[in-house]
């Protein structure tokens, strides 16, 4: 054995795999002198991933000599746990790895040290500014001297207390408060501005930044709040006019009392020579006092404060002597002018406020009072009210206040104006939550902000509608080449809090005065433009033109005639087929809309966006099942086997109170199965905020015995962890992935999805086949089903009849009758 003192040691021996502890390594594992360790039950010890991460480290100490030096959550014999450090290494002898040793050490107190020093460390970072430190459950344990100062009252009276108890008032506001409150028992960090009371009684307004404390395992130990008294803030914001008017009461109040009066008073006699300088202004014009003497004319003074540098933020002390006696004439006229009160800055970033009245005896009182507080406040008022609070780029007023001023200095040149709209953000938002859509909103900015050039503006007109003013330009051409920089700079990969993405978005452009003769009508043309880009899709740009606005009225009228078409149950449907991609065995239809207006087919690509637009997505849904219904009683009646009719369904279908019960009552109706049919599904429809109510529809649709797919995989935002959530049995590969089939096979989108379906247990049908070689290449990599024109196109109904008439091959069986019909429970 060997010997050692509060560092425990270790020794493996690897030839006769014995293990030896030191006396003080086996005091901290806290076993008798009888236990007998193997490298097993000492790597046993350890809590839960430490063991693997231990394994590693002895491992590679092995293989290649690496020591290591690891801090570990450990389980003493008698269950108490503790933080340890064990570090080792490995010893060879003649080229072979003999025996592994080191050392053990409990540093549990020194980790909870870490954490005191860490708290410490905050608060004294902080120590301007009060702070408070609570336990897990937001009682006091904790306070600094300022905070003592702020508020009156000491650790002892608070100790084991929440603040509030003791702190709020009849002037605090509860919603404030509940937030807090839902926050500390959430264990989240927040910020707050709030009416607290001292322990005199007197209200006063701080700003509270919040933030949890955790120890080294994750747990949440407490909170540290950084208190900053801003009630001069609130009260320059909410009482500004108040304050004005008392400033200028306290002016006209000079009289005798000039020498106590807070603001600076110089005073010249009737025949404006320096009388009298009180102390307030020795303390606003420090470089200036000093040189004053009594006597000292007008124009003298304002000279030596230009030499002095006084006047440094209007004038050079070093400016040429025509300047000076340019400037010194101007001023020294106003001075005896005695005119309005006006607003002069100092070389120091002071604002004051400057006065000058004539006494009725002939003497001249220049009054000079400090309002930089009030400046800062109105700085800070404005700010606020131009800004993006999340964003911090300007916000819609401050950009049509831009917009004016660019529009009245152009001097011939164009404007541009682009509307900017997130591609899938309200996805993104959904499936990962509002931390990430807010951070991807700050990545916008940030990226709008460093892309652009001195006279150009990024602005945020709130949710995920950006947009960016361009003066200057020269034309349409320029435009193209803003919106090129713009669209490379936003659309560049991003990873967010774990989340890879590339940002896409839709702009829509205009310029004035090419476009539009004011403000208003140029907003309109941008807006007419963002419009037409969202309706394009993804990454879509348009630039605006007249007819943009045609277009929007003709696509209103076409949603009436829409509208009425669904009322007269003038929606037709065709019916695609889908095969094994084995063998090509007819497996089924998918059911696709169709709508003749007037004689013209309208696209579905452009009447089903438009039905969401107009409310109508529940008609539509509704008249698309009853023709589908229909059309598969008919193949029955005629004595064909039409297989799984697949039905999208959307949102709002799936949200409707009758959507269950009406479907029932369809398949009652057309003597039809649950089995028979496969309602199909979006990964949006997955990631609408309603989720939970969508999963609990689904999972009554499955319990009942209808079929789930989910369509067009892989091309949202949906994250593989909502697989598991819905009772989906196929996954549709959208076409877009066979565009790359090859001699090689599929390209590596199509070939994850067919493997996660067959890991899953999932089915998986591939659309748009269009070739022979994609068969063979989809069959290769097991993939179940087709769909696409190599079967056929979409065919009416007479025809899908037909077709199915045609690939029959087997005697047909009797129509099923369907099972008794139960709304079930997930």
């Amino acid at each position: 054995m060997f010997a050692c003192s509060g560092l425990g040691a270790w020794r493996v021996d690897l030839r006769t795999s014995s293990v030896a502890w030191c006396p003080r390594t086996r005091a901290i594992h806290e076993v008798d002198d009888a236990f007998t360790p193997t490298l097993e039950s000492a790597i046993a010890f350890y809590a839960g991933e430490a063991r693997s991460a231990l394994r590693r480290a002895i491992e590679a100490a092995i293989a290649d000599g690496t020591p290591w030096d690891l801090r570990l959550p450990f389980v003493t014999a008698r269950g108490r746990r503790l933080t340890v450090r064990a570090r080792g290494m490995a010893v060879r002898q003649g080229g072979r790895v003999v025996r592994l040793v080191g050392t053990f050490e409990d540093v549990t107190e020194a980790e909870a040290a870490a954490l005191d020093h860490a708290r410490l460390a905050l608060v004294v970072r902080q120590m301007t500014n009060a702070a408070i430190i609570t336990d897990a459950a937001g009682l006091t344990v904790w306070v600094n001297p300022a905070f003592e100062r702020l508020t009156g009252y000491g650790l002892a009276e608070l100790a084991g207390r929440s603040p509030g108890s003791v702190l709020q008032g009849p002037g605090t506001d509860p919603a404030t408060v509940a937030r807090m409150r839902a926050a500390i028992r959430a264990g989240r960090g927040f910020a707050v501005e709030i009416v607290n009371y001292t322990r005199a009684g007197g209200p006063y307004w701080i700003s509270i930044e919040t933030t949890p404390l955790t120890d080294a395992a994750g747990r949440l130990t407490g909170f540290v709040a950084i208190e900053t008294d801003i009630t001069a803030r609130r009260c320059a914001e909410e009482g500004m006019r108040a304050e004005i008017a008392r400033r200028e009461a306290a002016e006209r109040a000079i009289g005798e009392m000039l020498d106590t009066l807070p603001s600076g008073v110089i005073v010249y006699g009737p025949d404006e020579r320096l009388r009298f300088v009180n102390q307030a202004y020795h303390e606003l014009f420090p470089r200036l006092a000093p040189l004053l003497r009594e006597g000292d004319t007008i124009e003298t003074v304002l000279r030596k404060g230009v030499a002095a540098g006084q006047y440094a933020a209007e004038i050079a002390a070093d400016a040429p002597e025509e300047t000076v006696a340019r400037w010194t004439a101007d001023l020294a006229a106003r001075l005896r002018a005695a005119g309005p009160a006006r607003e002069i800055p100092l070389p120091d970033g002071r604002w004051l406020q400057a006065l000058e009245r004539r006494s009725p005896s002939g003497m001249l009182v220049c009054l000079r009072s400090d309002i930089t507080r009030l400046k800062q406040a109105e700085a800070e008022a404005q700010r606020r009210a131009e800004t993006d609070p999340l964003t911090g780029l300007p916000n819609r007023r401050c950009l049509l206040a831009r917009l004016e001023r660019a529009i009245a200095t152009a001097d011939g040149h164009a404007i541009g104006l682009l509307l900017i709209d997130l591609d899938q953000f309200k996805a993104v938002n959904d499936a990962h939550g509002h931390m990430v859509g807010d951070a991807l909103l700050r990545e916008i900015a940030v990226r709008l902000r460093a892309c652009l050039g001195g006279r150009e503006l990024a602005a945020r007109l709130g949710g995920d509608e950006f947009a960016v003013l361009l003066p200057g330009l020269g034309g349409r051409r320029d435009l193209l080449k803003a919106i090129a920089r713009v669209r490379s700079a936003v659309a560049a990969r991003l990873d967010l809090r774990g989340l890879s993405l590339r940002p896409g978005i839709r702009i829509g452009a205009a310029l004035w005065p090419q476009d539009a003769e004011d403000i208003a009508a140029l907003l309109r043309a941008a807006d007419l433009a963002l419009r037409e880009a969202k309706r394009r899709g993804t990454d879509a740009t348009v630039l605006f033109e007249p007819k943009l606005g045609a277009d929007l009225g003709r696509r209103a009228a076409l949603g009436e005639r829409l509208r009425c078409a669904l009322a007269e149950e003038r929606i037709a449907i065709c019916l695609q087929p889908q095969a094994a991609a084995a063998d090509g065995r007819h497996l089924g239809f998918e059911v696709l809309a169709r709508w003749s207006d007037g004689g013209t087919p309208i696209p579905p690509a452009e009447f089903v966006p438009l039905a969401d637009e107009m409310g109508l997505a529940i008609p539509l849904g509704q008249a698309v099942m009853r023709a589908a219904l229909a059309a598969q009683r008919r193949m029955h009646d005629a004595g064909l086997a039409p297989g799984v009719v697949a039905i999208n369904v959307s949102t709002a279908q799936l949200l409707a109170g009758a959507f269950l019960e009406e479907t029932f009552g369809l398949l009652v109706a057309h003597d039809l199965s649950p089995s028979e049919i496969e309602f199909e599904v979006t990964e949006t429809v997955l990631l609408d905020r309603a989720g939970e109510r969508i999963e609990t529809v689904l999972k009554r649709l499955r319990a009942a015995g209808f079929r789930l797919a989910l369509d067009d995989f892989g091309t949202g935002y949906a994250s593989l962890a909502h697989l598991p959530r819905f009772p989906v049995q196929r996954l549709k590969i959208d076409r877009s992935f066979l565009r790359d089939v090859s001699g090689a096979g599929l390209g590596p989108i199509a070939r994850a999805v067919i493997r996660l379906g067959r890991d899953l247990g999932l089915e998986t049908l591939a659309e748009g086949v269009e070739t022979e070689e994609q068969r063979a290449a989809l069959r290769a990599e097991g993939c179940d089903a087709i769909q696409g024109y190599l079967l056929a196109p979409p065919l009416p109904v007479d025809e899908a009849i037909a077709f199915l008439r045609r690939v029959a091959t087997a005697p047909v069986p009797a129509a099923r009758r369907p099972g008794r019909l139960r709304l079930v429970s997930p």
